[in-house]
């Protein structure tokens, strides 16, 4: 089955691709559709997962699925939450954005946090279905490990002791957010399609 993943982030899609190996993988570039970008503005990861995948789906009408993964920290109310891409400024690198919040943890003992994923995945005709991964730990007090990817390398998941900032895509792929809303997803169209 052929399945386009409605996204321009070249590390997510070669997150994606290992996970979704028995299925024939497209992005938006396979379809001549470059710089694959959506405001994501919505005050949910449900809302930013649909908006994406329906602006894909809209020009392709084809199955398509997207996700919007947020970082929810307990002593931060939840933040940054849905806004966690663009956490410290709309431009933010990801070293921005981990800067900003180890920034706001100083001093804070309580780091408990988790990653939420929820994927949108639209069929050919156009209905929508939800999957949702999580994947609890804490934040670090630096930086550890050489996988420079959103906020892995201040992010330990529970019963770890090294960050995913230190773990091999495979690695990650065994016990994240993602991997968990993907192997949902996978179940799904398993189940649903030949």
């Amino acid at each position: 089955m052929e399945i386009v993943f409605a996204t321009g982030n070249k590390n997510k899609l070669q997150q994606i691709s290992l996970m979704l190996d028995q299925f024939d993988l497209k992005s938006p570039v396979d379809y001549d559709i470059y710089d694959f970008e959506v405001e994501e503005d919505g005050q949910t990861l449900k809302e930013n997962a649909y908006k994406k995948a329906k602006a894909l789906f809209d020009e392709i009408h084809l199955p398509v699925f997207s996700d919007d993964t947020g970082l929810f920290v307990d002593a931060l109310d939840g933040r940054p939450g849905v806004h966690a891409h663009r956490y410290a400024s709309e431009y933010a690198t990801y070293k921005d954005n981990r800067d900003k919040l180890l920034f706001e943890l100083n001093g804070i003992t309580n780091r408990d946090a988790h990653f939420e994923t929820v994927i949108c995945f639209i069929d050919k005709d156009g209905n929508d279905h939800y999957f949702m991964g999580e994947l609890d730990g804490i934040i670090t007090t630096e930086e550890i490990g050489d996988y420079d990817f959103g906020y892995d390398q201040i992010f330990k998941p529970d019963g770890e002791d090294r960050t995913l900032g230190e773990m091999t895509d495979e690695e990650i792929n065994h016990i994240s957010h993602r991997s968990k809303a993907i192997n949902h997803l996978k179940k799904f169209l398993e189940e649903n399609y030949d």
